[in-house]
């Protein structure tokens, strides 16, 4: 049980602190300072990854002691849904999110990153002027091309090792082995990741004068990566209702 609380509370936060990290680069683009947004989300988004040894660890000490391919995707499910939710929270919340990242920007002038987070939420509020989100796009305004490329693209990047290690426990002859294709479909996620989506956004914020654009092209593949949280749900829940025959 220990080891399943450690694998939901690591996978959660992980995704959690991956999606925080969109509001850096919305918050670089309102107040004109792109390229801190950019590298601040990229360091957060491998500050998330001190998360992912542990998690391996939690699900591979579970896998090795016996667990069936039923109770392993209870347990991915239920990994997923936690990330769902924390991701929806993060939607729900965006401008609050990234007025934080101004923040963040303000005392980073003065300060190391490290130091700069604390101050954003222990220290004194800074009397500078914050630019709220103003105007949120609706569903109908949003990309589908590109909320689907970025659903397929988070699908393979956040269940990529969970098919890896269920496909170790249906083939524990072979479960080293197989347990290394988590590398390859995390690959092909981060292929499209790193060849579309992340350029169209960095484009978008470079020349996109107009607001409702390039806030259109970030929420659009925010939804993408809720829709590959619910893609992954239905899939493994269909999966269980197969096993359980």
């Amino acid at each position: 049980m220990t080891f399943f609380i450690i694998a939901v509370f690591c996978y959660a936060f992980m995704q959690f602190i991956e999606t925080i990290s969109f509001g850096s680069r919305l918050a670089g683009k309102l107040v004109n300072r792109l390229a801190l947004g950019t590298t601040l989300q990229n360091s957060i988004y491998v500050v998330s990854r001190l998360f992912l040894p542990p998690l391996l660890l939690s699900l591979s000490f579970m896998i090795e002691s016996s667990l069936n391919i039923q109770s392993f995707i209870l347990t991915s499910m239920t990994l997923i849904f936690a990330a769902l939710l924390s991701s929806l929270l993060v939607l729900i919340n965006f401008n609050y999110f990234q007025l934080l990242f101004q923040r963040l920007f303000q005392h980073y002038q003065f300060n190391s990153i490290p130091i700069a987070i604390v101050k954003v939420f222990f220290g004194k509020k800074n009397k500078l002027k914050l630019v709220p989100l103003e105007v949120i796009p609706g569903i109908r305004s949003l990309s589908l091309k590109k909320i689907l490329t970025s659903a397929g693209a988070y699908f393979f990047l956040s269940t990529g090792f969970l098919i890896a290690f269920g496909l170790a426990i249906l083939i524990p002859e072979y479960r080293m082995t197989v347990s290394q294709s988590a590398s390859a479909f995390h690959g092909i996620g981060a292929l499209a990741l790193a060849l579309y989506i992340d350029p169209m956004i960095s484009r978008s914020l470079d020349i996109e004068l107009q607001q409702s654009k390039w806030l259109e092209n970030i929420y659009s593949i925010f939804v993408g990566r809720l829709l590959a949280y619910l893609l992954a749900l239905i899939i493994f829940l269909s999966l269980y209702l197969l096993y359980m025959k």
